[in-house]
């Protein structure tokens, strides 16, 4: 069973990189995970991925030792603990607004008696049953990491209830939603979007709660870091692909070459 890098390092008081793939490719995440990255965030919320192609997409992060962390789709408890059987190592809940909803997610991913998730024991993250129950559920309290992401302002108002919760270890400011549901769509340099941001920092600490956001240029994650944001995460193949492409044009381009339907980036 892998150990996670993530929490490793979160436990040490250092910062955690997490990057993101945006295609249903098993080698695509084993070539992200070669550069040894902590994580690789596989979104079931936004993305399409079936369960197979899910799994084999974890699978290809733990052949690099790299977590997977997979961000549900909310259909039900079965998606939050079929990918953690599947041998993710962590999960992200978004939009999160009140700490009714926090328990549910808790309860979904937690065994008892911190929480309610059913007992199967013989996937992936047990090695395919090559690990005792005992040494199982350990691994499982111990190794998996579940992060809860606030972007909707109802939700900050909860806050100091939510960080007091048992059974989760990431407080994690999604400042896209949140900078678009206050108006301000893509300004992270908001003055309401940062001292919402300060504010999480300061109660995640608090209440023993590792602080997560998006860095999203090394100016900001050094502003983030220095606030105490520990769980970053930064950079997706979507965005690496266009930038090269786009690259490829500008340079050939002034060569002479011409690109059928071209947009430009």
């Amino acid at each position: 069973m892998n150990n996670s890098r993530v929490l490793d390092k979160l436990r040490r008081g250092e910062p955690a990189l997490c990057v993101k793939t945006g295609f249903n490719d098993p080698g695509i995440v084993e070539l992200i995970g070669t550069f040894g990255f902590d994580c690789i965030w596989l979104c079931q919320e936004h993305m399409w991925a079936n369960p197979q192609t899910l799994a084999s997409q974890v699978l290809a992060a733990r052949a690099t030792g790299t977590d997977a962390m997979v961000r549900i789709d909310k259909s039900g408890p079965s998606s939050a603990f079929r990918p953690l059987e599947m041998g993710a190592q962590g999960l992200m809940v978004p939009h999160i607004r009140s700490v009714e909803e926090a328990k549910t997610w808790i309860d979904a991913m937690r065994f008892p008696p911190l929480g309610n998730r059913g007992l199967d024991g013989v996937n992936a993250d047990t090695d395919w049953g090559s690990c005792t129950l005992a040494e199982y559920l350990k691994h499982a309290s111990k190794e998996t990491f579940l992060l809860l992401q606030l972007e909707d302002p109802v939700a900050f108002q909860h806050l100091g209830a939510i960080a007091d919760l048992d059974g989760f270890d990431v407080i994690f400011v999604g400042i896209g939603d949140l900078s678009l549901r206050l108006g301000c769509p893509g300004d992270f340099q908001n003055k309401e979007l940062w001292e919402i941001v300060e504010h999480v920092a300061k109660v995640a600490i608090q209440h023993g709660k590792t602080p997560g956001i998006p860095g999203i240029s090394p100016a900001f994650t050094k502003r983030v870091l220095d606030l105490g944001y520990r769980f970053i995460t930064s950079g997706a193949d979507l965005r690496f692909i266009r930038q090269g492409y786009t690259q490829l044009q500008e340079d050939f381009g002034e060569l002479g070459f011409t690109f059928a339907g071209a947009k430009s980036a």
